[in-house]
């Protein structure tokens, strides 16, 4: 596979994450005045390795090189292997390389603070090889580089060149798994059942505006703390698959992205709106709950401008709601700006699935009518 196809396919694995149903991801602090950059990284991705050697396994050698360095910091660390298996057997695809800029920002969709990339440069076949193991780590939010390690591939005695490839591949990644470490967030890294929805959104193909796949629940569901509440006998039932999947969320307390919304551009006006009659449809089925529409746009230079469209977004979603029949008290929305974006913001279908609209859950209220 040529190498812009792989970041073709690449992109279109994150453009699946547009119907994530998942809270707004939480990265490392920012270091106090006067300490230095060197911190520890506490959620770390392994980006794929792009080649640019002679030698066509290199980049592979490298990866699971650094594989091995999971051991007891797996829960810290998402390896280019486990990021793989997300998409195996879907018809989406993880490019065989990852350029820095792509790595970073599949680290932010995933809610790594550390990403891991690099590459393998260099001549193998000739009479004074060149190939070197490049690796950077940089953060997620800032984009601040923390590390840059090379290493020459030099082979010991009759050494194969993969080997040495991954016995450079494991110098240069020493320095980066120094780093490794520090308090972890509240709830871990690399959410489970935010894997689990990305599987989800790449077995369907990745497509936008299709019902979500209604099969086993994320792995947070077999939890008791995760039963949904149920709705009184009364409320009237939900009258499509998606309304009795979103009525299982709401009373889950989950967070969720509404399918099939869609705006005009970058503007409030709503362009497609099935998806607000079947969350009207389930809202109806939840009376327990009360609902906050929540906006979000792609982020620009001008966030009050951002903040200010996002909340338009969102009010023209709950006064659509109310024509569809949910109670206006049991509504509230608000505009979140570019806040947690799920795409990448550098291509016009990464800008647009960031142009969207989220459901939470809010707590119980007396039931209505």
């Amino acid at each position: 596979m040529g190498y812009h196809r792989g970041v073709m396919h690449l992109s279109r694995a994150l453009l699946a994450l547009a119907a994530l149903a998942a809270p707004p991801l939480a990265h490392a602090a920012p270091p106090p005045a006067g300490t230095t950059e060197r911190r520890a990284v506490r959620c770390l991705l392994v980006a794929p390795l792009e080649n640019a050697s002679d030698l066509p396994e290199a980049a592979a050698a490298a990866n699971q090189a650094l594989v091995s360095f999971a051991g007891a910091d797996r829960e810290r660390l998402l390896s280019e292997a486990d990021l793989r298996s997300v998409f195996e057997g879907t018809s989406l695809e993880l490019a065989s390389g990852v350029p820095p800029s792509l790595a970073i920002e599949l680290g932010d969709v995933l809610g790594a603070d550390g990403v891991l990339y690099g590459a393998v440069e260099g001549r193998s076949r000739s009479t004074r090889p060149t190939l070197t193991v490049t690796l950077r780590l940089s953060l997620t939010g800032s984009r601040d580089l923390l590390m840059l390690a090379t290493a020459p591939v030099v082979p010991q005695g009759a050494e194969r060149p993969l080997v040495a490839v991954r016995r450079a591949a494991a110098q240069a990644g020493r320095e980066a798994m120094a780093l490794l470490g520090g308090p972890l967030p509240p709830h871990g890294c690399f959410d489970p059942d935010r894997l689990w929805l990305m599987r989800q959104a790449a077995l369907r193909g990745g497509a936008r505006g299709s019902p979500p796949a209604a099969s086993v629940p994320p792995p947070s569901a077999t939890d008791a703390s995760a039963t949904p509440r149920l709705a009184p006998a009364s409320s009237p039932p939900p009258a499509t698959a998606r309304q009795a999947e979103w009525a299982w969320r709401l009373g889950a307390r989950e967070r969720f992205a509404v399918d099939g919304v869609a705006f005009e551009g970058r503007s409030a006006r709503m362009a497609r709106d099935a998806g607000l009659e079947d969350l009207a449809g389930a809202i109806r089925a939840s009376p327990a709950v009360r609902v906050r529409i929540e906006g979000f746009v792609d982020s620009s230079s001008r966030p009050d401008e951002d903040a200010r469209l996002s909340l338009a977004m969102a009010e023209a979603a709950g006064e659509r709601l109310v024509e569809l029949g949910v109670p206006r008290e049991r509504l509230s929305w608000t505009g979140r700006g570019g806040d947690a974006p799920l795409l990448p913001n550098f291509t016009a279908r990464g800008r647009a699935g960031n142009r969207r609209v989220e459901v939470v859950a809010l707590p119980e209220t007396a039931a209505h009518p």
